[in-house]
């Protein structure tokens, strides 16, 4: 057994537990089975409801409260059929935006996007033992991780020391590359991270194969904080 299938048999492992209940409740022919049974498994699909989820939310139709009996209908396993890598910013809840539910969306979120190995270990275990078809880096306008790094690089005194040194300096790339652009620089910068990001994702070893299978994409796209619309890049 090659370390690729060693480790997504112990992914899968590590999940055997929540997706066999959720097999279950399919089987028992609660709403739960009937959501189930309309999750979208491939990465279009996946995509597609994301985005008419956030169309909902522009337009105050939202389907979803999110109540006590939906936390508990979810309780004993999990079938998300999408993963969105967002940024920690509090005015971003990654449910609200695409009016989902509880479990239905694997969710990450770091200050201004910012890869690390746990993190990307996270967004493998979300394909590799959820089988998620779908990756969407989401950042946002306004992003105070990306302004502080466009910030440091006008004025290196600017650049915080320390841990939150080292997550600004992340970004400080992407801040060069946005130079280059007329216009917004701190709207590039967000645009070149993101970019960045997915391209790093796609060049993951044990996402690189599901990739080039078709059944896993990597997608970038802003949130919008004054108007709460998703655009994709």
């Amino acid at each position: 057994m090659t370390n690729a299938q060693t480790r997504r048999t112990v992914l899968r492992g590590i999940a055997l537990g929540g997706l066999s209940a959720a097999v279950g409740a399919c089987a028992s022919g609660t709403s739960t089975a009937q959501e189930h049974l309309t999750t979208p498994t491939t990465p279009d699909g996946a995509l597609q409801r994301l985005l008419e989820g956030n169309k909902r939310l522009l337009a105050n139709q939202t389907l979803h409260p999110q109540t006590l009996d939906d936390i508990r209908k979810h309780a004993t396993g999990q079938a998300p059929y999408a993963q969105v890598f967002g940024c920690a910013d509090s005015r971003v809840p990654v449910e609200a935006v695409f009016d989902e539910d509880f479990g239905d969306v694997f969710v990450t979120r770091t200050a201004g996007n910012v890869l690390s190995d746990p993190t990307i270990g996270t967004i493998e275990y979300g394909v590799l033992a959820l089988q998620t078809p779908l990756i969407m880096v989401l950042g946002h306008q306004n992003c105070g991780a990306v302004k502080a790094a466009v910030d440091a690089l006008k004025d290196p005194a600017k650049l915080p020391t320390g841990p939150l040194g080292a997550l600004v300096s992340a970004l400080l790339p992407a801040a060069r590359r946005a130079k280059e652009h007329s216009g917004d620089i701190y709207a590039a910068a967000l645009e070149a991270h993101v970019r960045s990001v997915v391209t790093t994702l796609q060049g993951t070893p044990s996402l690189a194969g599901p990739i080039a299978a078709g059944t896993l994409r990597v997608v970038g796209a802003s949130y919008d904080l004054s108007t709460g619309k998703v655009s994709l890049y």
